[in-house]
């Protein structure tokens, strides 16, 4: 679920808005506000708004100076009336402009196409990562680990363990948690106990995978996926 604000004088326009956002099952409403200074100071204070929805034409203060003060990491989706704010709204790197009155349907595709955005870059900062970091099981500690370190992680029961040779860490965390937290281009599921490093894979034949001397079984629900990643990797004879 995302999280959104919704900002705009008008209070039929608001009450809209959220019928669309709840009526998409992919929104969180964190707050509305027909006052765009009270809007100002509410997104600040909560950084963890991914979309706003902002009116442009206000009378205490327009959306597009509005655009400028708030926190620049959330996605910004104008909307609003008049068509011919469209170029400035632009302008100021909004990612979409919806023009009123907002139907659901272009509603759905401002947010499937911001959402589009928003995965884009958390992949690319996931990227850049090169470590994570779990809560061994002790309140207030965090431990940070290495992705290159990890050979597999393997599920057991309500828990998963992080095998990173010589050390194994468990962690309270389910097998859906953790592969949703890592980064795909270089861990990948196999079986529905086992996530391993790609980097790590030494052969696979048939339906199993080894690293160094270890043989997973490939889940017949995940050899596609795997086989795909893998032939893209493939060198290949043209003879």
């Amino acid at each position: 679920m995302y999280k959104c604000f919704i900002i705009d004088d008008e209070s039929h326009a608001i009450e809209t808005l959220k019928k669309y956002a709840k009526d998409s099952g992919q929104l969180e409403i964190i707050g509305t506000s027909q006052n765009p200074l009270e809007a100002v100071k509410f997104i600040n204070e909560h950084k963890e708004i991914d979309i706003t929805f902002l009116d442009i034409d206000m009378p205490e203060m327009s959306g597009l100076d509005v655009a400028d003060l708030i926190y620049q990491n959330t996605a910004i989706i104008f909307t609003t009336g008049h068509a011919g704010y469209a170029v400035e709204g632009f302008e100021k790197n909004i990612s979409d402009f919806m023009l009123k009155p907002i139907s659901f349907s272009r509603f759905m595709k401002s947010l499937t196409k911001v959402i589009t955005q928003l995965e884009k870059k958390m992949q690319e900062e996931v990227k850049n990562d090169t470590y994570f970091f779990v809560n061994p099981g002790i309140k207030g500690k965090m431990l940070k680990i290495n992705f290159n370190d990890v050979e597999f992680i393997e599920g057991l029961n309500n828990y998963i363990v992080i095998h990173t040779p010589p050390n194994n860490h468990i962690v309270y965390l389910t097998m859906k948690e953790m592969e949703a937290g890592l980064p795909p281009e270089i861990f990948i599921r196999v079986h529905k106990s086992y996530i391993v490093n790609i980097n790590k894979v030494t052969l696979m034949e048939g339906n199993k995978i080894m690293i160094n001397k270890m043989v997973f079984p490939i889940g017949s629900s995940y050899k596609d996926k795997l086989l795909k990643k893998i032939n893209n990797n493939i060198i290949k004879t043209h003879r």
